[in-house]
């Protein structure tokens, strides 16, 4: 019962925070279809291919590709961000995503690069539209992503 309670509030919060991620969304993203979305039974995400090791990317990263399975869109899937945080690869939907811009629980604009939720492994949900996804923390914090295509360089982080 808590659970419920707890995605049904961070959805009441995205459909009153998203708008102004929303204002910036592409042609492709719709806000009524991300505010039509219930996490009040966020599915477990489907198992994805086997991870394969990453190489040398040239900024001195890692190069990674993704191997998550395909989501139904316009369901929330349970997620997490790993060890650094958005700096860690976020791969739901077959692909890789690029954050763009970030609200806090409050309202006002998150710095993606030094917010602690943001940095750090942080647990929530994620909905898949079209290419663009928004991920949900626990605390309410609202990420809007889009599609990165193929693979992806990452830093290693500490």
């Amino acid at each position: 019962m808590k659970r419920q309670r707890v995605c049904m509030v961070v959805w009441v919060t995205l459909l009153t925070l998203g708008s102004a991620c929303a204002a910036e969304a592409g042609p492709d993203a719709t806000p009524d279809a991300f505010a039509a979305v219930s996490a009040d039974e966020a599915r477990p995400l489907p198992p994805g291919e086997p991870f394969v090791e990453g190489r040398m990317g040239p900024a001195g990263g890692t190069i990674f590709a993704p191997t998550s399975a395909r989501l139904e869109h316009g369901s929330a899937y349970a997620f997490n961000l790993g060890h650094c945080g958005l700096g860690s690869p976020v791969d739901a939907d077959g692909g890789f995503w690029d954050a763009v811009d970030g609200i806090g629980p409050a309202g006002g604009r998150l710095d993606l690069e030094r917010d602690d939720e943001m940095i750090n492994p942080t647990s929530g949900v994620i909905v898949v539209i079209g290419d663009e996804a928004r991920f949900r923390t626990e605390t309410g914090s609202l990420i809007r992503f889009e599609r990165h295509a193929g693979e992806k360089e990452f830093p290693g982080c500490a």
